[in-house]
């Protein structure tokens, strides 16, 4: 400003006042001077600068110490410096920054006088924190200046901020880091629509979607690409830090090559625009934002085979029985009862030959005409009673694994073995012989000579049997030989069975010998089979068991033998007149007699006294049960063979008793 001296006088070298008559005169334009008696100042103008700085500084915080910006967690610090940079005090000195909220009041340091004047060369330092956005995030800085006033000796003076120099004016910039990143997990869960816990064709899997920005900067557009499914939803934006699993489907529909190969495997890419429009992707994961794993979603891979063998005989002789040399038919259904194709498909069966080339099966698919085969009926199954057999399916599934199933005959679901039953028709058949054997020659019939038989036993019915034995009640017999140990239908055994009588008084008093010999076989199945003997030199053909096979007693004469009365042995009581009734003939001679006749168990069955009555016709045995011992009364007595006992008290026919068979035919 100016400087003022209003003294009169001026000064020599050596202080001393000397006049001065400056101030009285006053040159004039054209050279003169005119004298002028006041004495006015002298002013020395001396400039003044008045100015000030300020410095804005920034320092990131990273608080949650993650090494980049966190929205509303991490904080800037900013420094602001206030410099006097003129040659005047400055007074009402602030600094004001928008950012900030206006006016900082955040604490400073500097040489503050009590007066708050920023004096020459002086700085004062401010310092305040600012908490980052996600705006500030996503615009990747935060740019901004701030404004410092005061007021100089000739007025208001200010600054706008600089990043680093008090002469410039640029904004401070502070870079934040940006981590742009998305996730996105993929799952997969099978719809058992039928409920059977396996998948099948045509049911689906339902895909979640569940997208995570794991970043720290909005990301927009963000939208699902699946090439195995078309997803439905989105797009969407997501904040760091947000998910959404919600917004995102798809359905995939399940083919049969899915679950041959076991699973479906698939990946999806999420993508989407981070703040500066540049893409952000990543890589479906089955469970973690950190990987990006396939989803895998496991199908139930069920190889299941079954197989059902049925049998069909051919009757060629049309008798309705499958018999011996007939032939089977045997039909193969096989069946892929899983959810995976098998391929080679075969039926193996041992004991016959299947026809049938190897074929492939789709889930759910059967085959009825491909595999067959014939079977030849043996002795040995007509003797088992059936044919009974199984047969096994294989194939392989799409691992290389062998599946197979033991057949059932009617059922996918049982292993029941296939069994044809085949007729048995079980018959056996004895002849008994006997020869008087005359052993001292003399042709006369002697107590203690013997009788000689010989038993041909014929295997008549279909099946073989097995240990065949001979019995033979007639008391005193001996039997040798046997048993036989297998006799195959329709064969004859001669041999193996001979017995020998010795005559008793009693015989001779008959004037023969008359029995029957019971034979007994075995099936292979346990079941006996048995037979009355037959005299195949008696033509009367008696068949009392009506198995179409004649059973006649065997009656051995004795030679030279007197026979006081007839004694007739077959009763048929058809009443056609001829053996109606057990005709003893003579026996009306002896009055006094009992007559008793037991069945083939030993049970008496008829019993009378004054048997015949006057003439032989009377009082006699009609093939009824008298109602004696355990047999019903009236009840007719069923064909058979009977023993008979006579006696007699006082006056005999030769002997007091005398016993037989006698045979009843109905």
């Amino acid at each position: 400003g100016p400087v003022t001296d209003t003294s009169d006088t001026d000064t020599d070298t050596d202080g001393n006042p000397i006049a001065n008559n400056e101030d009285t005169e006053t040159p004039n334009g054209d050279g003169s001077t005119n004298s002028d008696p006041t004495d006015d100042p002298t002013v020395t103008t001396i400039g003044q600068n008045e100015m000030i700085a300020l410095v804005k500084t920034a320092v990131v915080n990273d608080v949650d110490g993650d090494l980049c910006a966190t929205a509303d967690v991490d904080t800037v610090t900013y420094t602001f410096t206030v410099t006097n940079e003129g040659n005047t005090p400055i007074s009402a000195v602030s600094v004001t920054d928008i950012l900030l909220g206006g006016v900082i009041t955040a604490p400073f340091t500097g040489d503050v006088n009590a007066d708050m004047i920023l004096d020459l060369d002086e700085t004062w330092v401010y310092v305040q924190d600012y908490t980052v956005t996600q705006a500030d995030i996503d615009l990747g800085s935060i740019t901004n200046t701030a404004t410092v006033n005061g007021t100089g000796v000739a007025g208001p003076v200010s600054d706008i901020s600089d990043d680093a120099l008090t002469t410039e004016d640029d904004a401070t910039v502070t870079a934040l880091c940006q981590n742009d990143s998305i996730a996105l997990i993929k799952t997969g869960v099978v719809n058992d629509t039928d409920g059977d816990g396996c998948a099948n064709v045509g049911e689906t899997i339902t895909y979640t979607f569940t997208v995570i920005n794991n970043g720290n900067t909005t990301i927009t557009n963000i939208d699902i690409d699946d090439p195995m499914v078309n997803v439905i939803g989105g797009p969407i934006a997501l904040n760091p830090g947000d998910q959404d699993n919600t917004s995102f489907t798809a359905e995939y529909s399940i083919d049969q090559d899915d679950i041959n190969m076991g699973q479906v495997v698939n990946t999806a890419t999420a993508s989407g625009l981070n703040p500066s429009g540049v893409i952000v992707s990543d890589e479906s994961d089955n469970n973690s934002e950190l990987e990006d794993d396939p989803t895998v979603t496991p199908l139930c891979n069920e190889a299941l085979i079954a197989l059902i063998k049925t049998g069909t005989p051919r009757d060629e002789n049309n008798n309705g029985c499958i018999d011996l040399g007939e032939t089977i038919v045997y039909d193969f259904v096989v069946t892929n009862l899983g959810n995976v194709q098998l391929d080679n498909v075969v039926v193996i069966d041992g004991m016959v030959t299947v026809i049938g080339a190897p074929i492939t099966l789709l889930a759910g698919q059967t085959d009825t005409e491909t595999f067959s085969a014939e079977y030849i009926v043996t002795q040995d199954d007509v003797d088992n009673g059936s044919v009974s057999n199984q047969a096994i399916a294989e194939g392989v599934d799409p691992d290389g694994n062998v599946v197979s199933d033991l057949s059932d005959d009617n059922s996918n679901f049982e292993n029941d073995a296939t069994v044809s039953i085949l007729c048995q028709d079980p018959s056996i058949f004895v002849e008994k012989t006997g020869i008087f054997d005359d052993n001292n020659g003399n042709a006369i019939t002697e107590v203690g000579e013997t009788i000689s038989y010989q038993f041909f036993v014929y295997n008549t019915g279909n099946v073989t049997l097995y240990n065949i034995t001979l019995d033979d009640p007639l008391p005193g017999i001996v039997i040798e030989g046997g048993p036989i140990a297998e006799l195959a239908p329709g064969d004859v055994d001669n041999t193996t069975f001979t017995a020998t009588y010795t005559i008793t008084q009693q015989d001779i008093d008959n004037g023969e010998v008359a029995n029957q010999a019971i034979v007994t076989g075995t099936t292979g199945n346990g079941l006996d089979v048995s037979d009355t003997s037959d005299d195949p030199n008696d033509t009367t053909q008696v068949d009392p068991d009506g198995d179409g096979d004649a059973d006649d007693i065997t009656v051995t004469i004795l030679p030279n033998v007197d026979a006081p009365f007839t004694i007739f042995n077959a009763v048929s009581p058809d009443g056609n007149g001829e053996n109606d009734f057990f005709f003893i003939q003579g026996i009306s001679e002896f009055p006094n007699n009992t007559v008793e006749i037991y069945n083939r168990w030993g049970v008496k069955v008829f019993g009378t006294e004054g048997y015949g009555g006057s003439d032989d016709t009377e009082n006699v045995f009609v093939g009824e049960s008298d109602g004696r011992e355990t047999v019903a009364q009236d009840n007719l007595l069923p064909t058979g063979t009977y023993f008979y006992v006579i006696k007699f008290e006082g006056s005999n026919p030769g002997q007091d008793s005398y016993a037989g068979y006698l045979y009843l035919n109905r």
